[in-house]
């Protein structure tokens, strides 16, 4: 990556609308990118970022005005394409926004700023991103990476896979490429990849498009790590995909029904967790699908029939009796005395009793 340090108007620099940050917001809509300057875009932006609460904007407005403007950490920009005039944010989005939102409350009366606070955010610090490079959006991607991934500003688990995922299936980057830039293990990348690919599935599902959230994220990261799970789900670990709709979608319609008045099975990644006691035991199973059975009653056919735990003691018992007698020399047998041939004649007799009783219960 290639950068040319500069200071730049606040008045050129873009909001980006189509922020990661906004990925997971229910009110948010991605914009054309030809539109990213038209002045309604840029207030609706302004003000997405500071309506919700987990941005902080607030916060680092009181700090500008208490300290000024920390000019050392630079924002990153890169040259708008539809208006040479601009630059469009990379990296300092919510920074930008503060300062745009000081100095339009200035300017409508809402707040006063000094004369020297009005210089001060009128130009800023700004590293332009070289765009000639090859990779040049995987640069950008890379640099939201660093800082949301691996560095001070974390964004969310699904902002974070999403990014993954744009690296690898859009900008063609590796894994161990991707993991050494994000300062993550190469089996974390690929986790994070193979979980949002899970979901995407549902977002692209004729279906279940509608139904999918990116909250549901952590059921898909769940699903994917966990290899009986995914199996029954039709999840294919390495190519990254589902093989079978059919049982692919029966995952969706456990975490959000589409027709059924009864809620969702799986709410939590707990759940989804849980889901390997159920696999492998045919009640269970047949449970789980059946939308009138709630979960709890779906694990409830996981438990232990009543002295299940006693039977198997038991049989543990008679493997180590076996494995004794076995071991046993016939001249040690002789030394047995009367009481104990009596008690070896009652445990066959009793024995063979309780295989009488076993085949007439099963027949």
């Amino acid at each position: 990556m290639k950068f040319k340090v500069t200071d730049i108007s606040i008045d050129k620099l873009l909001l980006d609308p189509n922020n990661f940050r906004f990925l997971d917001l229910p009110q948010w809509t991605r914009r054309q990118k030809n539109r990213f300057h038209n002045q309604t875009v840029q207030d609706a932006t302004l003000k997405l970022l500071e309506t919700i609460p987990r941005y902080n904007l607030n916060e680092l407005r009181k700090s500008f005005l208490s300290n000024g403007y920390v000019r050392f950490e630079r924002i990153v920009v890169t040259p708008y394409a539809y208006s040479k005039k601009h630059y469009l944010v990379v990296e300092g989005n919510r920074r930008v926004a503060a300062i745009k939102s000081l100095l339009r409350d200035n300017k409508e009366g809402v707040i006063t700023l000094t004369e020297e606070q009005v210089s001060d955010f009128q130009s800023i610090p700004v590293a332009i991103l070289d765009p000639e490079k090859e990779g040049f959006i995987a640069a950008e991607r890379v640099i939201m990476g660093i800082r949301h991934i691996a560095g001070p500003q974390e964004w969310g688990a699904y902002q974070q896979a999403y990014l993954i995922l744009q690296l690898v299936d859009e900008e063609g980057l590796d894994f161990d490429e991707i993991a050494k830039h994000l300062n993550l293990s190469v089996n974390d990348t690929k986790r994070r990849y193979r979980a949002i690919r899970a979901l995407k599935a549902m977002e692209n599902d004729e279906m279940y498009s509608k139904a999918a959230k990116p909250e549901y994220y952590r059921l898909f990261n769940e699903l994917t790590s966990s290899p009986t799970v995914r199996e029954f789900f039709s999840w294919d670990h390495d190519g990254a995909k589902f093989t079978n709709e059919d049982k692919a979608r029966q995952f969706f319609e456990l975490i959000q029904p589409l027709e059924s008045d009864y809620p969702a099975k799986l709410s939590t990644y707990i759940d989804v967790r849980r889901l390997r006691d159920v696999i492998g035991n045919n009640a269970a199973e047949a449970a789980l699908l059946d939308p009138e059975q709630p979960l709890s009653s779906v694990m409830a056919k996981c438990q232990p029939a009543p002295g299940s735990e006693l039977v198997s003691d038991l049989i543990n018992e008679a493997k180590r009796f076996n494995k004794a007698l076995n071991d046993a020399r016939v001249e040690a047998l002789t030394n047995l005395k009367k009481e104990d041939i009596s008690l070896l004649e009652e445990l066959s007799s009793l024995i063979q009793s309780r295989i009488d009783q076993y085949k007439k219960l099963v027949s």
